[in-house]
């Protein structure tokens, strides 16, 4: 065996024996336990839209922000080569270069010649485990306070399901092995994670993490789905001076900066960083991104961002309760594209999308 399988079987098995030290006192803590730390039932901002239903729709579809990378063509195909690779992830891995290609660019860096490829565990660790981990139990606190039975095992079902739908949609742009360490090491982590009470206490209320995730909109001129975006906000308050604390925001779109703290209830944050605009394995591409955003009670109420995905200049979004309150009260799509083109939608709460138009 060559040295540097040899660096990589070992890097593997010290996460697994960490996985294995932790297992047992998570399993000692019965999941989830009684507190509810992410779901808010609140019925105004991005917090009144949220709902398993919803949410599937978010996570399982926010790769399509990125068009030229991802999209619905040939999904048969596509779902029996992710089910093909996951079923034998041995041979993924060795398809796409072997296992210690695998582990250095899924789950440690561990070739320090080939750094560069270890960019891709970036997202998975992001977005797979701490997002996927938070949004498994997000669904299965709004499951038990809307009186569901098995609200985690049905969490874990939803969860799973739009993990693979998700890999589905990226195969036309990922490697066999991609499926392997997202569904079977990363969001299975992350949500073990997640239902630990005191882990997620430590995300919720030290860290400050939140899901505020955009308002799909199907598109009538064109019919396709449009406005996607499953995005996370961390604010950590134990880096807090006076109304300040750091903000950053993240997804496809990285943000960082800071929130200022209005009044007890409402905040203002802004950032600056990059949107992905091209996911493309061997030409990655970012461009500059501002945001400014507005939230009560941890819920968004509105958000305006410059050089967002989709090829947007400008992407605002409102959310229900700024105009009305309750079912009624709608919310609003603005994007203008780079080409100068303009739309604009609405949704109601209870929907999964809204309709927008150009």
């Amino acid at each position: 065996m060559r040295s540097r399988d040899v660096i990589a079987v070992t890097a593997l098995l010290i996460l697994l024996v960490l996985l294995f030290r932790i297992a047992p006192g998570l399993a000692a803590e019965k999941m989830g336990g009684g507190a509810t730390f992410f779901y808010h039932d609140l019925d105004f901002g991005s917090e009144a839209e949220f709902n398993p239903l919803s949410s599937f729709v978010n996570y399982s579809l926010d790769t399509l922000q990125l068009s030229d990378n991802f999209d619905f063509h040939d999904l048969e195909h596509r779902f029996r080569l992710v089910m093909k690779h996951l079923g034998d992830p041995q041979s993924a891995i060795d398809e796409s270069g072997g296992f210690n290609e695998f582990v250095n660019r899924q789950i440690l860096p561990i070739d320090f010649d080939n750094l560069r490829d270890s960019k891709e565990m970036i997202p998975n660790y992001a977005l797979h485990l701490l997002g996927g981990g938070l949004v498994f139990r997000k669904n299965a606190e709004w499951l038990r306070a809307h009186d569901y039975s098995h609200p985690w095992l049905s969490a874990a079902v939803l969860s799973m399901g739009a993990e693979v739908l998700q890999e589905v949609i990226e195969k036309k742009s990922t490697k066999a092995d991609d499926e392997v360490a997202d569904v079977m090491i990363f969001r299975p982590v992350g949500m073990i994670l997640f239902g630990n009470e005191s882990i997620a206490r430590f995300f919720a209320e030290d860290l400050g993490m939140l899901e505020w995730a955009n308002q799909p909109m199907y598109r009538v001129h064109g019919g396709y789905l449009s406005n996607l975006g499953e995005n996370y906000v961390v604010r950590p308050s134990c880096f807090a001076y006076r109304q300040h604390r750091p903000f950053v925001y993240f997804g496809m779109t990285t943000l960082v900066g800071t929130s200022y703290l209005i009044d007890a209830t409402d905040s203002v944050s802004w950032g600056a960083g990059g949107a992905m605009v091209d996911a493309a394995r061997n030409h990655i591409r970012i461009r500059s991104s501002f945001g400014l955003f507005y939230d009560r009670n941890d819920s968004l109420l509105a958000s305006a961002i410059v050089n967002s995905t989709e090829h947007l200049v400008l992407r605002v979004n409102v959310y229900p309760g700024v105009i009305g309150r309750g079912l009624r009260s709608p919310g609003i799509f603005v994007g203008l594209g780079d080409e100068g083109d303009f739309m604009a939608g609405l949704t109601m709460s209870l929907l999964p999308a809204g309709l927008a138009a150009n």
